[in-house]
C-alpha cells in the first residue's frame, strides 16, 4: 500500500461515513459514549469498519471523536482514555490490514478556549496530547481532527500532533451559513492558518448537507495549494419521536462529488447521517471523475483570526504601528493592562497593525497579551522583536499566520518560525522564501 501522502496527491482517496448514527441504530443509547463500545462490544464496532471496507472505502475512521479525557470524564470514562483509544484504533486496523488507511478521528474538547473562555491553550494541548499518544501507539495512519469550529483550540491540537507524534494531520473545520466558525473564523483564514503549520489535508465536514459545504470548500481551494477533504452531513436532520432523522438519499448527496473535486478535494466521504450506502453511491461518482492537477496559490500571506491578506511589493497598504518602546506602553504591559493597550488599534480601516517590540526584555504575560490582541484586533499582524522567547510565545499562542521580520538582531531560529508557519519578511518588509 502506497504512503498516505503520496496516494493522496495522485487521486482522490474515498472515506467512510458516520459511525453515531450507525451504533445507535446497533443500540447505543443517548447516554453512552460511542467509545465505550470499542472494550464492551468490540465485535460491533469492527462489524461497522467492515460495512465501510466493503462499500469501497480508502480510509476508514476510528471510533474515537470525542474521545478526550474532558468528554470522557462527563461519562465516567476519563481514567480510560488511553485505553478506549487504542483500542477503537487497533479495531480499525484489524479491519483495514494492509488495503486501506486508518485515519484517527479526533474532536474537540466541547469547551471554550481563553479569553472567552476558561479553557486554557496549554491545557488543552495537554488534552490532545494525551488522546494523540494511543491512537499512534495503536499504529494509526493518519489524525483526523475534526468539527472543530474555533482555530486556535484546532491550532492546539496541531501541534501537539506535530510536536508528539510522527503522524500526517488532517485538519477539518465545520462552517455556518457565512462560512465561518462560530468563533468568526473564515473559510480562507482556517486553510491558510492550517496549511502554514504543515498539516497535510485541509478541509470541511458536518455543518449541513452537501450543498452546505460548497462554498467553504470553494474559499479553501481559492487560498491554498494542499489537498482539501469535505465530509457532509446528509442533509439536515428533522426531529421525529424525539430523535434525528436524516431524510437526504445516497443519490442526492453523492451528486455534488463532482464540484468538490472540481474544488481541490482529494479525499471525501460522509459525516452525521451518512451510511455505507452513501458511500457506495460516492464511489460511484468518483469513478466517472479524471483527478485534476492541485493548482500552486499565493504563499505571501497573513492572518489574523478572522481575515487574511496578500502582501504585494506593487501595493501601498495602510499600516498602524503599536510601539513597545515607550515607557507608558512598556508600563501598561507589564501590569496586563492590555485592553487599553492596544483598544485604539481595532480600526478596520487598516490592512494590518505592525507591532514592534524592539529590544523589549521587561518580564510580561506574552500570552495573556497575545489572547487579548487575537481576539480585539481582527486585522492580521506583523511583528518585530529581538527576543527568542516573545517571539516564540507570540507565535504559539497567536490563533492566525503572523508576519514576523527578520532583522540582524533576531535572535530566534528560522526553523522555529517555519514551525508556527510564520511569514518570515526582511526589513522592507518583504517575504523571505528561503
Amino acid at each position: 500500500m502506497k504512503n498516505f501522502l503520496d496516494a493522496i496527491h495522485e487521486r482522490v482517496l474515498l472515506y467512510d461515513g458516520s459511525k453515531g448514527v450507525m451504533l445507535q441504530r446497533r443500540g447505543l443509547k443517548g447516554n453512552e459514549a460511542s467509545e465505550s463500545w470499542n472494550l464492551s462490544k468490540p465485535d460491533e464496532v469492527k462489524n461497522l469498519y467492515n460495512l465501510y471496507k466493503q462499500a469501497g472505502s480508502d480510509v476508514i475512521q476510528s471510533n474515537t471523536f470525542p474521545g478526550n479525557r474532558i468528554t470522557l470524564d462527563m461519562h465516567n470514562l476519563g481514567d480510560k482514555t488511553y485505553q478506549l483509544n487504542f483500542e477503537g484504533v487497533k479495531l480499525a486496523k484489524e479491519i483495514a490490514g494492509d488495503d486501506i488507511y486508518v485515519a484517527a478521528s479526533v474532536g474537540p474538547t466541547g469547551m471554550i478556549l481563553e479569553p472567552a473562555g476558561d479553557l486554557s491553550f496549554d491545557k488543552a494541548y495537554s488534552i490532545f496530547k494525551e488522546q494523540l499518544r494511543a491512537i499512534e501507539d495503536a499504529g494509526a495512519d493518519i489524525v483526523n481532527f475534526e468539527t472543530f469550529s474555533d482555530l486556535n483550540e484546532l491550532r492546539a491540537a496541531i501541534l501537539a500532533a506535530k510536536e508528539t507524534t510522527t503522524l500526517p494531520i488532517i485538519a477539518s473545520i465545520t462552517f455556518n451559513e457565512n462560512s465561518r466558525t462560530l468563533s468568526g473564523n473564515s473559510a480562507e483564514v482556517c486553510a491558510i492558518v492550517c496549511q502554514s503549520l504543515g498539516v497535510a489535508v485541509v478541509g470541511a465536514n458536518c455543518s449541513g448537507g452537501p450543498d452546505s459545504l460548497i462554498e467553504p470548500i470553494k474559499k479553501m481551494y481559492s487560498v491554498t495549494s494542499i489537498p482539501l477533504t469535505v465530509k457532509a452531513n446528509a442533509g439536515m436532520p428533522n426531529l421525529v419521536n424525539g430523535e434525528a432523522v436524516y431524510e437526504q438519499k445516497p443519490e442526492q448527496f453523492s451528486s455534488y462529488t463532482k464540484e468538490f473535486v472540481e474544488n481541490g478535494v482529494r479525499l471525501i466521504g460522509g459525516c452525521c447521517g451518512t451510511t455505507p450506502e452513501f458511500i457506495s453511491a460516492i464511489k460511484k461518482e468518483l469513478d466517472k471523475i479524471k483527478t485534476p492537477d492541485l493548482e500552486l496559490k499565493a504563499s505571501s500571506t497573513i492572518t489574523s483570526a478572522f481575515n487574511h491578506l496578500v502582501l504585494s511589493k506593487d501595493k501601498e497598504y495602510v499600516v498602524k504601528k503599536l510601539s513597545l518602546k515607550e515607557n507608558n506602553a512598556v508600563e501598561m504591559l507589564k501590569n496586563g493592562d492590555f485592553y487599553n493597550l492596544i483598544r485604539d488599534y481595532k480600526s478596520e480601516k487598516m490592512d494590518y497593525l505592525l507591532i514592534d517590540f524592539a529590544n523589549l526584555n521587561e518580564p510580561f504575560d506574552v500570552s495573556g497579551f497575545t489572547s487579548n490582541i487575537s481576539f480585539v484586533i481582527k486585522k492580521p499582524l506583523i511583528i518585530k522583536s529581538a527576543s527568542t522567547e516573545i517571539l516564540n510565545k507570540f507565535l504559539r499562542y497567536y490563533p492566525g499566520k503572523v508576519g514576523v521580520v527578520l532583522s540582524d538582531n533576531t535572535e530566534i531560529s528560522l526553523s522555529q518560525l517555519k514551525h508556527y508557519g510564520a511569514l518570515i519578511l526582511n526589513e522592507e518588509l518583504e517575504p523571505i522564501t528561503n
